[in-house]
């Protein structure tokens, strides 16, 4: 083979070897970079998920402190509310006494003011858990003369 034949062969090969070369580096910089980016985005989404677990815990604490807000608020209403019950019983036990004593005094009642004080008596013994003090006047009251 002549030497002019050889020097291009040797160049060629040379520049082919290095070209494949040069073609295998940048494959191995393209999957490198392929790679990190994946790491990158997965790191990410990591990222995500934990700010997103910081808020669920966020949020769950606040959900607890407006529960007990909401269960200390209940328990005062509720106080209240027995209170005002309570009171309401109170009342109608007294009403209810004086306007019996007050019929059988005068030893007869109306149709209308029985019915009344019958349903003050219902109201007071079971719509508000009176304990049958009243029982005994009302009996007397519904026994007395129709006016």
């Amino acid at each position: 083979m002549s030497e002019i034949v050889k020097s291009f062969l040797l160049f060629l090969f040379g520049a082919g070897g290095l070209a494949l070369i040069n073609v295998l580096q940048e494959r191995w910089k393209f999957r490198a970079q392929r790679k990190a980016e994946k790491e990158d985005r997965k790191e990410e989404k990591e990222d995500q998920l934990k700010k997103i677990q910081e808020q669920l815990e966020e949020i769950k604490e606040q959900q607890k402190k407006d529960n007990q807000e909401l269960t200390a608020r209940m328990e005062e209403l509720e106080k209240q509310n027995k209170a005002l019950k309570d009171g309401m019983k109170y009342v109608l036990l007294d009403r209810i006494l004086y306007l019996g004593h007050s019929y059988i005094t005068d030893g007869q009642v109306s149709f209308d003011n029985r019915k009344r004080l019958g349903d003050m008596h219902n109201v007071y013994h079971n719509g508000l858990g009176g304990n049958g003090d009243a029982d005994v006047v009302i009996h007397d009251v519904y026994e007395l003369p129709l006016v």
